[in-house]
């Protein structure tokens, strides 16, 4: 059998991880990794932000609402949600050559992702009364099921229904949590509070997403290809050609001065092809082109000018490490008070905004119907999301009066393990904020009563249920 760059092979290895992984302690760490900047990375602190250090993150998850009451976890489910979940690398990936190699790899660690992910939904508060996230939690819990249940000539149908069901969680998971937003407003929640608890709380899911969405694609696609989706020698040029092409048809349709794009390359010829999934660098290349195609017309449109727009620039430059692009445009640039809120599923650069910016509601979708150049404000959060999985990065900057820049970093090699949310307990997390309140009130129960030996007892049960819930948040 062959090696994997002088390794044992890839699928071998695979299985040897999952299955030394057990269940995760109760008490290790966590580092939260949530962003509000507006470069902040999203994954585990590995990618900088190109503008400066990034302070406390996550705070708002931490701290600003208290889980709901949750639905009762089946004792298989309540199992795999201990478990943590085991990133794979591409070589690891493209080392599982048969759909058989992948699917036993899928049937261990699908229900594992599932079930962390049904924990995390289980975390929010009043889950019960949103029925877009409840929605997409029985779809989690029916393929995992479905998943550890089915027998190996049933793998691929039970796969395809699965992906069938995810077509519009993004949808569904965006506007229950818009909703769940208004929901708090109306409880006297602080906005900006609010805000940064949904963008955490939809990264982390959309991470993990993008994570099932890569496995079970592979897998299917193995049947056609021996690589399956993942192209061992993607040239970035073809793809943003391929990208501005489509974009450029589309935008014909919606807006009357088009720009042109120009495409340049800077390197080596030999460092110009990575491993990579194209359709990941397809899907963050268009949503930058309609984000600067939609802001040139407009600004275009507004100074009367006649004549065609400044063409925008894509310049793919590279080295033996990695690929770096360059997308640069005459837009006007990003206004400063809109800055820190473009990483936000909560908000839409585009006019027509889904959520009001000063009251935190969404509007009547009847005045703001989405186009492709105008969406639900999911573009860019889900590109940046895509470049972390991929093992790069992706930041913007604006410049005041003249146009945006974009630029997305991504690493030649093919070692490097999908980027996954970081590990949280989610169950043990919830069971000690439920004994930290219970502590609580049992504390000013037995004050009010004088009983204040039993006070101080409750008190310390408190503190010390206090010190290991920030040993998970830490």
């Amino acid at each position: 059998m062959a090696l994997i760059s002088g390794r044992v092979p890839a699928g071998h290895a695979v299985v040897t991880r999952i299955a030394r992984r057990g269940i995760s302690s109760i008490g290790s760490s966590v580092t939260p990794f949530w962003p509000t900047e507006l470069d902040a990375s999203v994954s585990d602190g590995s990618l900088k932000n190109s503008l400066g250090s990034l302070g406390s993150l996550g705070s708002a998850e931490r701290t600003a609402f208290l889980p709901g009451r949750g639905i009762a976890l089946s004792g298989d489910l309540a199992d795999f949600a201990g478990r943590k979940p085991t990133p794979l690398s591409l070589t690891e990936i493209l080392g599982m050559k048969t759909p058989e190699r992948l699917q036993s790899i899928l049937q261990e660690e699908l229900p594992v992702r599932l079930a962390n992910r049904i924990a995390h939904l289980d975390m929010l508060p009043d889950l019960e009364d949103m029925s877009d996230i409840l929605s997409v939690r029985g779809d989690f819990s029916a393929a995992f099921q479905e998943v550890r249940q089915a027998k190996p000539e049933d793998f691929k149908d039970v796969i395809r229904s699965f992906k069938k069901r995810n077509e519009d969680h993004a949808l569904r998971l965006t506007r229950g949590m818009a909703a769940w937003s208004d929901l708090q407003r109306t409880k006297g929640e602080p906005y900006e509070e609010t805000r940064a608890f949904v963008d955490s709380f939809l990264n982390r899911l959309f991470l993990s997403r993008i994570g099932m969405e890569t496995l079970t694609s592979q897998y299917l696609a193995l049947s056609k290809c021996p690589d399956g989706m993942v192209d061992v020698t993607c040239d970035p040029c073809k793809v943003c050609a391929s990208a501005a092409k489509q974009v450029t048809e589309l935008a014909g349709e919606y807006f009357a001065s088009v720009p042109r794009v120009e495409i340049s390359f800077h390197g080596s010829e030999k460092a110009r092809k990575l491993p990579l999934i194209p359709h990941y660098l397809f899907y963050i290349v268009a949503e930058l082109l309609k984000n600067s195609f939609r802001a040139v017309a407009e600004t275009h449109l507004a100074s009367g000018a006649t004549g065609n727009p400044e063409p925008l620039q894509i310049r793919v430059a590279c080295d033996e490490a990695q690929v770096a692009l360059l997308i640069m445009d005459r837009g006007g640039g990003i206004p400063f008070e809109r800055q820190p809120h473009v990483w936000s599923y909560m908000y839409s650069t585009a006019r027509g905004n889904q959520i009001c910016q000063e009251t935190g509601h969404m509007l009547d979708q009847g005045t703001a119907s989405p186009t492709p150049f105008s969406g639900y404000g999911v573009g860019l959060p889900l590109s940046r999301l895509y470049a972390e999985y991929l093992g790069g990065s992706l930041h913007l900057m604006s410049m005041p009066n003249f146009g945006t820049h974009a630029y997305l970093f991504l690493q030649q090699s093919s070692d490097r393990e999908e980027a996954l949310p970081n590990y949280v307990n989610w169950l043990r997390k919830r069971k000690l904020r439920e004994e930290i309140q219970h502590y609580e009130s049992s504390e000013k129960i037995a004050a009010a009563s004088r009983d204040y030996a039993e006070a101080l007892r409750f008190k310390a049960l408190s503190a010390e249920a206090q010190v290991e819930l920030s040993k998970l948040e830490a």
